[in-house]
């Protein structure tokens, strides 16, 4: 599992319109009746989760310096690079705690309607799956012109397309977390299908996580997607957007400046070699301080108390496209810079600028060429199709 980790990769909520209306709100769905405990709204209308927004973006753009400085270190050997980013595939840490938030915000009065399953099936396949198939095909052709021969076996293909869990790694490296959260997805629509069965299985899922941490040997060939300690961090986001839905949390800004100042602790323990971050309990030591994070900038944006710099809301909207066009991105800089005989006139850290913005602007461009405008023409293909 430590080499999958070092793969890195999900964005959590991968780029969800993070807008809600702000009426109060209802535990019923859970109960299975009406709320009497509605938290009343601290402000009118609509509010965006602008906090979580740019932790989105944060997360993506620390991701892209991981990998920019782990691929200077692979040709290079250790560099100072690698040992200041080290700690950048925490970011993943953070994508899966907003995604288990996220989920649970948006879809908590869906929970045991099954009426609502079609359009929540149908929102985490749009919003999943196109722009990850387009960045599939391009890392495919860019590895075939980069030299790779050979057809990867059926099955991975299959589930690489799919994003189904395997114990095989995906054809898009990073594609790995998407997996996770495939089957988070599948897990939650069980809920939406039917209350009482989806909180039995959530159940034993969550019994299956912990009992792989006192013998992962007995989970055999089941994939790590499954049974992995990442899946905590779901559960910490659920239970994130559970605690917001039914109070005010106290102190946000507390809230917040702990959570940020624990997780840069503990990346910082992580850089200078004090704890190993791809074990388990580091999934704890990072997701503890992301569901602070999360919980206190959800609270002040409740508040409008919460202002963030417009760049932080670009590179949250394109956090997706960021993670999965990140090495398309990396490949063409670094192509350029070897034809270009730079390798040999500059020294070897010259380079990780250039592809770290590579990196992050390219996943920019591509959100606004190809995410979005894909998803906005699947919508409206789907509504013309409701209307005819």
């Amino acid at each position: 599992m430590h080499q999958d980790i070092r793969q890195q990769a999900d964005i959590c909520s991968h780029g969800q319109d993070l807008a809600f209306s702000a009426p109060g709100w209802s535990e019923g769905a859970l109960r299975g009746g009406t709320s009497h405990h509605a938290v009343a709204p601290a402000t009118p209308g609509k509010f965006k989760l602008s906090g979580i927004e740019a932790a989105r973006g944060i997360a993506a753009a620390t991701v892209v310096f991981y990998h920019a400085a782990r691929h200077l270190g692979q040709n290079y050997g250790p560099s100072v690079l690698l040992r200041l980013f080290q700690f950048g595939h925490a970011g993943v840490d953070l994508f899966f705690v907003i995604s288990g938030f996220i989920i649970l915000y948006v879809h908590f009065d869906d929970i045991g309607r099954p009426d609502r399953f079609g359009r929540y099936l149908a929102r985490r396949l749009t919003r999943i799956y196109p722009t990850y198939w387009v960045a599939l095909v391009l890392t495919v052709a860019m590895s075939f012109l980069g030299g790779l021969h050979g057809a990867p076996p059926w099955d991975r293909v299959v589930a690489s397309v799919l994003l189904a869990p395997s114990s095989q790694a995906p054809l898009l490296g990073v594609a790995w977390t998407l997996q996770y959260e495939v089957f988070f997805y599948a897990l939650f629509g069980i809920l939406i299908l039917h209350r009482r069965l989806g909180f039995a299985i959530l159940l034993i899922w969550i019994g299956g996580i912990v009992g792989s941490q006192f013998g992962q040997s007995a989970m055999g060939a089941i994939p790590n997607a499954i049974y992995n300690a990442f899946n905590f961090e779901f559960l910490l986001g659920m239970a994130t957007a559970y605690l917001l839905r039914r109070h005010r949390i106290p102190a946000p800004r507390l809230v917040l400046g702990l959570g940020i100042a624990l997780f840069v602790t503990a990346a910082a323990f992580e850089n200078a070699g004090l704890f190993n971050g791809y074990t388990d309990v580091s999934r704890l030591l990072y997701g503890l301080p992301a569901a602070m994070i999360v919980g206190g900038s959800a609270e002040l944006d409740r508040l409008g108390l919460l202002n963030v710099p417009p760049a932080l809301l670009v590179l949250g909207k394109a956090s997706y496209s960021i993670y999965l066009f990140q090495f398309v991105f990396i490949g063409i800089v670094w192509k350029a810079w070897l034809l270009a005989g730079l390798d040999t006139k500059l020294p070897h850290l010259a380079s990780f600028p250039l592809l770290a913005t590579a990196g992050v602007a390219g996943g920019v461009i591509m959100s606004r060429l190809v995410e979005y405008p894909l998803i906005n023409l699947i919508r409206t293909v789907k509504r013309v199709r409701a209307n005819a």
